[in-house]
Formats: C-alpha cells, sequence, structure tokens
C-alpha cells in the first residue's frame, strides 16, 4: 500500500481500484488496510475513486460511523460519501465546506446528489445550487442544476416566491448554455421550477405556463438531441397553455396578435408575438426530427397536450395522420397510443378528410397495422368494441370513416385466423354493413366475395365468442335475425372455398373467384328474394322497441345490395335500385316508430323531429311509387299501403300540421286502393279494413278528425312480403350543363336572362308523364321549365335531348351558384295543386341529383 501512497496524486488504474474494492467489502481486511485505502482513494481526483468510496459506505455502514482520521478536508469528503448514502443528518457547516473544497469532483458529485439526499436547510441548499449555476466548469453547472431537479423530484418546496423565481430566470438563461449537459439540465429545471413557480400564485398561472411553454419550444430546434427530447418531454407536465400558443405550434408561420385575449398570459400583442416567434412550428420541427427519439417524445408530448384544447386536438390530428406512416415503428406505434388516449378522453374528432383524401390507403394501413400488431389489437380490443357498439347503437351521424377504421383494425389478424384475443362475433356483423368501404383494405389476401363470405362464416363463429364483452341483452350476436348469409347462388354460403382464399399469402392477388353455379340473373332473384323476405319478420322487433338492432339487420341487407355482379342487365340493375330504396324506406319506418313509442315521449325538440323524419318518409315513398313502372296490382297495392300507412302516421300525432291536406291525400289514396281491389282479386288487409271504417265516418275537410281514431288503426298495420310478379323499370335522368364549372363559370349580366344549356338522357319514361326542370337559388328563390317529351328523341326506355333553359332572376351580385335537377310530377295524387302561377301542379318527385351551374357577372370593363 506504500507504493499506493506515494503515488495518490496520479489517477489510480482500474486494475488497482478493484483489488480496492476487493479488500473493502471483505470482512476480514485488517483495519489499518482499510484505513491506508480510504486515505488513498480521498486524495485520488478520479471519479471512479468517489464512487468506490460511495458503494464501499453503502455496504459498510461502519465505515461511514467511523471514518479514518483524515486530513481535512479529505476526511471530510470520505465522511460525507458515507454518511449521504446512509441518510444521516449533515450539518450546514459541513455540508458548505464540502460543496466549496478544492476537489472538483466531489463537488460535483455533492451538487447532483444534494437535492435528493441530504437533510439540510432548504434556504442553503437551494443557495449553494443557485450559486454554483455560475460555475466555471460546465459538469459542475449540470450537477447544480439536476441538484435543483432531484429537490422538486423529492417533493421539495420553497416558499421563498423571490428564490424560486431566480432559480426559474437562471435555467432559462444556461437554456443558452454553450455546453449541452448543461443546456439538457436546464431544460429539466426550468420544466420543474417553472411550474412550481406557476402553482405559487393563481392569478399568475397562466402567464408562468405560457411562458414555460415558450421556453421549451424554443429548444426545438436545439443542436443536440439528448436537449430535443428533454424539451418535448418537458412539454407532457404542462397543465395549461393558452390556446394560441397551442395552436401556434402547429404552425411554422407567426400569426401575429392571435385572438388578443385580454388575460395575465398574454396582456399584450407584443408579448404575444415574442411568446410566438419561439412556439411557431416547435411541435411540427418535432415531428419532421431526423431522429426518432425526437418525435416519439413529440407524440407522448401531444398526449397531454391534446387535453389543453379540442381544437388544438382537431388541428393536431392531422399531424398525427401522417406520423402513423412514419419509417420508425416506435414512432408509428407512439402515435397509435395517442390517437387512443385522444379518443378515451373524447378528443378524438375523425373527419372525412383524414381517410378520403387518401383513404385507400389509410385503411390498408389500418388493416396492416392489425396484422402485424396483434397484441396491441388484444389490448385496445375491448376499447374499440364499446366505441364501435355505441356508434352504431346511437345511430345518429356517427363517423363512418373512423367507425370504419376501427373495424378494419379489429378484424384484420382474425381474419388471417391469428390469435389475437376473443373478439365479438358482432364486430364482424358490423363489418359487413362497412363491406363496400372497407374491402380495398384487404384486396392483397382476398377480393370481395371472399371476404363477404369470411365475415358471414365468423359472425357465427363460437370460436371467437367474447365473455367479457357481451352484446346487450335480448341483442343477436348476428343482426339478421336467425337468418344465415344470403342463400344465392344455389341457397348456399357465398363462395364455398373461403378456406382457399384466407390461406394466400400477402401481396398476392387472388387468381381464382367464387365459383358461378347459376346465372347473374338466377343471382341476383335469390339475393333480392333472400332480402325481401327478411322484411316481415322485422316488424314484431319494431313495434317492441328492438330499433336499433332492426337498423344494424338493415344495413346488413343494404350492403348486400351493393355486391358486384358479372355483366349486370339493366332488369337485374332497376331490381337491386327498388330493393334498395324499399329497404331505406323500412329503414325510416323503424325510426318514426320509435320515437311514437309510449315510453319515449314528444318534448319540444322531438316533435320537430319527428316532422322531419315523416317528411323524408314521405318523399322516399313517393320515389317508390313515381320512380320505378311495370307494378302488378299485388305489388302496387303493397306499396300504396305503405304510404297509407304515412299518411295515417301524420294524422295520428295532433303535434303534426297541416292535417286537412294530409286527409285529403289519404282519401285520394285510399280511392285507388279500392278500385284496385274492385278490378283484381286481392284481399283488403286488417289495416286497410280498419282505415276504411275511419274514413268514411270523417268528413272530407276534416271537421270531424279523431287523430286517436287514426291512430287505433296503426296496431293493424303488418308488413307484407314484397314480391316481384314480373320485372320492372327505374325511373330516372341524367342531367350535364356542358363546360361550365367552378372556373369555368357562365357569364350573365344582372337584370337579363341567361342561357343554361341541357343535356338531358331520361330512362323509363312514359308519354303521359310531366317533367319539370326545376332551377334554385340559395335564398330559396325557384324557377321551373317544362320539359316537352315530343321535342325528345328515342323511344319511352331511353330518350334524348338538347335545350337552352332560360334563368329569368340574374340579381346583383357578382357570382350566383344555381342548382339544376330534373322532377317529376306525382300523377297518382288527386289533390289541389301545389303552384297557383306556372310550374307544376302536384308535387315533385326528383329523377337526378342536383347539378350546381356557377354564374359570373360579367364586368363593364
Amino acid at each position: 500500500m506504500a507504493e499506493q501512497n506515494d503515488t495518490s496524486e496520479q489517477p489510480l488504474s482500474l486494475r488497482t481500484l478493484c483489488t480496492m474494492r476487493s479488500l473493502l467489502l471483505h470482512p476480514s481486511t485488517p483495519q489499518h488496510t482499510v484505513s491506508s485505502i480510504l486515505e488513498t482513494l480521498a486524495r485520488s481526483p478520479s471519479h471512479h475513486a468517489l464512487k468506490l468510496l460511495s458503494d464501499a459506505a453503502a455496504l459498510r455502514p461502519d465505515l461511514a460511523l467511523s471514518p479514518p482520521l483524515l486530513p481535512s478536508p479529505q476526511r471530510l469528503a470520505v465522511e460525507a460519501l458515507a454518511i449521504s448514502l446512509t441518510r444521516l443528518n449533515l450539518d450546514d457547516t459541513r455540508f458548505a465546506s464540502l460543496c466549496f473544497g478544492a476537489s472538483v469532483p466531489v463537488r460535483a458529485w455533492m451538487l447532483r446528489n444534494a437535492g435528493a439526499e441530504f437533510e439540510v436547510r432548504h434556504g442553503l441548499l437551494l443557495g449553494v445550487l443557485l450559486g454554483f449555476t455560475k460555475d466555471p466548469f460546465p459538469h459542475v453547472r449540470a450537477s447544480a442544476l439536476e441538484g435543483l431537479v432531484g429537490f422538486c423530484e423529492r417533493g421539495g418546496e420553497s416558499k421563498d416566491v423571490g428564490l424560486v423565481d431566480a432559480c426559474y430566470r437562471r435555467a432559462v438563461r444556461l437554456l443558452r448554455d454553450v455546453d449541452p449537459s448543461v443546456r439538457f439540465s436546464a431544460v429539466r429545471v426550468v420544466a420543474s421550477w417553472g411550474l412550481m413557480l406557476a402553482a405559487s400564485n393563481s392569478d399568475m398561472k397562466a402567464y408562468w405556463s405560457n411562458d414555460i411553454f415558450a421556453k421549451l419550444c424554443s429548444m426545438a430546434r436545439d443542436m443536440n438531441m439528448k436537449v430535443r427530447v428533454e424539451a418535448f418531454s418537458g412539454l407532457r407536465k404542462m397543465e395549461m397553455v393558452s390556446e394560441d400558443l397551442l395552436l401556434q405550434s402547429l404552425s411554422k408561420r407567426v400569426s401575429g396578435h392571435g385572438k388578443q385575449k385580454e388575460t395575465l398570459g398574454q396582456r399584450t400583442s407584443e408579448q404575444f408575438v415574442m411568446l410566438a416567434t419561439n412556439v411557431a412550428g416547435a411541435l411540427v420541427h418535432g415531428l419532421e426530427d431526423e431522429f426518432f427519439e425526437v418525435r416519439k417524445s413529440v407524440c407522448e408530448s401531444l398526449r397531454t397536450l391534446t387535453s389543453l384544447s379540442s381544437e388544438f386536438a382537431r388541428k393536431a390530428l392531422d399531424s398525427l395522420m401522417d406520423v402513423l406512416n412514419d419509417e420508425s415503428e416506435v414512432v408509428r406505434l407512439q402515435s397509435l397510443e395517442t390517437l387512443h388516449h385522444m379518443a378515451i378522453n373524447g378528443r378524438l374528432k375523425l373527419l372525412e378528410k383524414h381517410l378520403h383524401m387518401d383513404e385507400a390507403d389509410v385503411f390498408s394501413t389500418f388493416s396492416h397495422l392489425g396484422r402485424n400488431h396483434k397484441k396491441f389489437v388484444s389490448l385496445i380490443i375491448k376499447d374499440m368494441f364499446e366505441e364501435v357498439e355505441t356508434a352504431l347503437e346511437g345511430n345518429v351521424e356517427f363517423n363512418s370513416a373512423r367507425i370504419a377504421a376501427l373495424l378494419i383494425l379489429s378484424i384484420s389478424a382474425a381474419l388471417l385466423n391469428a390469435d389475437v384475443g376473443r373478439i365479438p362475433p358482432v364486430m364482424f356483423s358490423y363489418a359487413v354493413t362497412f363491406l363496400g368501404r372497407i374491402y380495398n383494405a384487404f384486396s392483397d389476401i382476398m377480393d370481395r366475395d371472399a371476404l363477404l363470405a369470411c365475415l358471414c362464416e365468423k359472425s357465427r363463429s363460437t370460436e371467437y365468442s367474447a365473455t367479457n364483452i357481451n352484446p346487450g341483452e335480448g341483442e343477436q350476436q348476428f343482426p339478421l335475425f336467425e337468418g344465415d348469409a344470403p342463400n344465392f347462388a344455389s341457397n348456399e354460403v357465398i363462395g364455398s372455398k373461403i378456406d382457399s382464399h384466407i390461406t394466400r399469402e400477402q401481396k398476392e392477388v387472388a387468381n381464382d373467384q367464387v365459383e358461378q353455379q347459376q346465372s347473374v340473373y338466377n343471382e341476383v332473384t335469390n339475393l333480392i328474394n333472400y332480402i325481401l323476405a327478411k322484411l316481415p319478420d322485422m316488424w314484431p322487433r319494431i313495434q317492441s322497441g328492438h330499433t336499433n338492432e332492426v337498423l344494424r339487420s338493415l344495413r346488413c341487407l343494404k350492403e348486400l345490395t351493393t355486391m358486384k355482379f358479372d355483366s349486370l342487365g339493366s332488369g337485374d340493375a332497376d331490381a337491386l335500385a327498388f330493393t334498395l330504396l324499399y329497404l331505406r324506406i323500412i329503414e325510416l319506418l323503424a325510426e318514426v316508430w320509435n320515437n311514437l313509442l309510449p315510453a319515449k315521449g314528444l318534448c319540444y325538440q322531438g316533435i320537430g323531429k319527428l316532422e322531419f323524419k315523416l317528411g323524408k318518409l314521405d318523399r322516399r315513398v313517393k320515389e317508390l311509387m313515381s320512380r320505378f313502372i311495370g307494378f302488378s296490382a299485388e305489388e302496387e297495392l303493397n306499396v300504396l299501403e305503405l304510404m297509407l300507412l304515412t299518411y295515417t302516421l301524420r294524422i295520428s300525432k295532433e303535434e303534426i300540421s297541416c292535417i286537412n291536406h294530409t286527409l285529403k291525400r289519404l282519401s285520394s289514396l285510399y280511392l285507388r286502393v279500392e278500385s284496385i281491389l274492385k278490378e283484381s282479386s286481392a284481399l283488403p288487409s286488417n289495416f286497410l279494413v280498419e282505415l276504411g271504417k275511419v274514413l268514411s265516418s270523417t268528413s272530407i275537410n276534416g271537421a270531424s278528425c279523431s287523430p286517436l281514431q287514426f291512430e287505433a288503426c296503426l296496431k293493424f298495420f303488418s308488413l307484407k312480403q314484397f314480391v316481384f310478379h314480373g320485372p320492372i323499370k327505374h325511373v330516372k335522368a341524367e342531367l350535364s350543363v356542358p363546360n361550365i364549372d367552378f372556373e369555368h363559370p357562365l357569364p350573365f349580366v344582372s337584370g337579363l336572362p341567361v342561357g343554361i344549356q341541357c343535356e338531358i338522357t331520361l330512362h323509363n319514361i312514359l308519354s303521359e308523364s310531366r317533367l319539370w326542370l326545376r332551377m334554385t337559388l340559395d335564398d330559396g328563390f325557384i324557377q321551373y321549365f317544362f320539359l316537352d317529351l315530343d321535342c325528345s328523341e328515342g323511344s319511352e326506355e331511353v330518350r334524348k335531348c338538347t335545350f337552352v333553359a332560360p334563368f329569368y332572376r340574374t340579381a346583383e351580385a357578382d357570382c350566383l351558384i344555381l342548382k339544376v335537377c330534373i322532377g317529376s310530377e306525382c300523377l297518382f295524387e288527386n289533390v289541389s295543386p301545389v303552384q297557383k302561377f306556372g310550374g307544376p301542379k302536384r308535387e315533385l318527385v326528383l329523377l337526378c341529383n342536383e347539378k350546381q351551374v356557377y354564374l359570373s357577372k360579367v364586368s363593364k370593363a
């Protein structure tokens, strides 16, 4: 040991230190040897020597209680290191002498651990730490800052607001230190001590919170990667931030004065501009950082920041959706966790633009995420199920794009028979309703028919039954009411070779298609008959109030009508169009009936909602009657009975206006029904019989009309199965206005008519039909132009004509948007005209979608 004492001023080798460690920890080492080793270590400037002293003190408490007699200050250094780890008290004098000693490693060690290890007076402790933040050695400055952080992490508080403010401001200045380790620690102090300062005065909390946020954001462009990571980590601690500053962090362009709110955190526009300059684009820069650690840290901070402002959450969602395509799997998973956290806290509001801007690619991404991250899916399947079920059960304007994405993520792995936990079979049923929207996400492993077959198969499977996620009582696992999948194509489930489709490798498009066992005509006919046969069984469920269950079933059936068929003829397309409209009518009828149930009651808002839905149901039923021709007597009776039911529903509620007009329409239709019944061998239903009795006792002007009598008729109605007895034809129109669009508007002169060239194609229009061109302005003004069928060319099946329609009301405006469409009068209604001077005499049923025509005023120049 003599040699070691002679060379004590030189750094000790690692081999020598290992030998010393073994001797110190061995209980049989003589005391004089231990004393010699401790004396050597105390005089050594090596950091490893000090670490060895700490380890020895922790494992040999007797060394701390009986320290060797060493010259000061080395003896104090050994004693302090030992005492700190044995949690013994250290008086202020000893603490100060150690910190101000000549040994820089000892000083740095003391400062770094002072905040968390030593029980000394807070005023002295903080004063010493604050003072050493100005030390010439960078690692000492960093150690002093870390001591301040340790003080906060231990739960330390200071009642001296001035001292807290001084620590915070000193850390802010050190954010520009030349040494990265100092800047790293300064960021940590700004986050911890800044929040302490904000909490010290509730009136100034907004001011300091904004200041902290701006200071941390200013480090987003620091040259050191670890500093940037720590800056974004500090943002996770924020409790409140001005919404203007949050939004500014997503924009690289300084927005000026923001909203200029008069708050303590934003008193003047100059202050806001100063803060905004530091904040501008900070989060965007972080998400674009070259290091994945920084991008991941930003995603983590967004979990906290999105909870502070719904508007910021909405804006940040655009950036998070882009991060889903990040090259780093770690970052992608973190962004998904952030999105999941936002969803749980009600901050995730997916808009159609997030998916429709490139919906196929986004849905495909969700599909691959589900297949490649099965563990993640298994962790969140319960949350996804609850959200999907709530949205579909509610049936009130849910975000279909978001629900479709969640369904894709839920079922992706299960479609490949992967084990992702227990998935409720109803999830696969829900997916059927979105088949047309989601099937492209699985095009690399199966085609659309195979996907439908697979979803139907798994929706009935007991293998995926959920024990912890149960459907509501009385609900069915697959909402097609005890029935199996459509039994068209020889009454078998779609696609007899499901396994062959599922077992295909990814990125390999299927070469084999579902085997066609019958002709397309028989296939479509069997599908339509299957759908229509399901509807009568739904009526008791509608009457008993199981509306959500019925609506789910109808969505499934509507999705089946959108299936693609090879060589689909016009007759098949017309039958499918009729079936889809018929399903929409039953869907509206279920919603209306749900509002009429006694348990629901009607408030003021409910009355308005009921009138809206009844009006929509009225229009749909008229479409069914006017837009299809070729009905047999039985088919027409079925449609007319639906119309009579709609009018009866309107009259049965006293709150519904225009009862007299509705009663006239009801009486007119009933006369038509009586005429059909006399000419055919069909028997009237119980509903028609009871309705006839009520009408016979009611005057045509409604003077003796009793809504209760009509309400009593409703219980006799039952939904009959619609059976096709022959082909029907779809009445429709195609309208185009050539060479006119948003970029090339039609010029006009205010006060003079403008001619609109229209190219029209009419399908299955009878010669007695009365067609009108309707032109509507945004202010509600409507102008009609009669279409003379004699001026068209072709037959009843297809007519074509081109003409220029004059529009007279060209107002004093720079531009106008004119909505143009074609409608047909409802000739089956023999009631008073709806137009007194010009225009159609009866209500119109639109035969095409409205076409927007852009008009631009001609300048005088």
